[in-house]
C-alpha cells in the first residue's frame, strides 16, 4: 500500500508522456516547399453543434483536468489515509 502513491504517479507520468509522443495531424503532411502561398493556406470549417460534438468525442486527445484533478482530490486522501 505505500508504493500506491508512487504507481499511480508512474502511471501517470506514462500515460500523458505517451499521448504527448503521438504524431499530431499537421505534422503529418509537410508542406510543399516550392510553393510558398499553399503553405500559408487556410482552411475555414462552419460545423453544427451535432458535428462539432462529435468531431469533439472522435479527437480522443482533449484531457478533461477538471474530472482528473476530483479523482485525484477524492483518491489522495484515501492512500495516504
Amino acid at each position: 500500500m505505500k508504493f500506491a502513491f508512487a504507481f499511480v504517479l508512474i502511471a501517470l507520468f506514462a500515460v500523458i508522456t505517451i499521448s504527448q509522443a503521438m504524431p499530431h495531424p499537421e505534422e503529418a503532411a509537410a508542406a510543399p516547399a516550392n510553393n510558398d502561398a499553399s503553405a500559408n493556406a487556410k482552411i475555414e470549417l462552419k460545423l453544427s453543434p451535432e458535428e462539432l460534438a462529435a468531431l469533439e468525442a472522435m479527437g480522443g486527445r482533449k484531457i478533461n483536468w477538471g474530472k482528473v484533478f476530483s479523482i485525484a482530490v477524492k483518491v489522495i486522501p484515501i492512500l495516504l489515509g
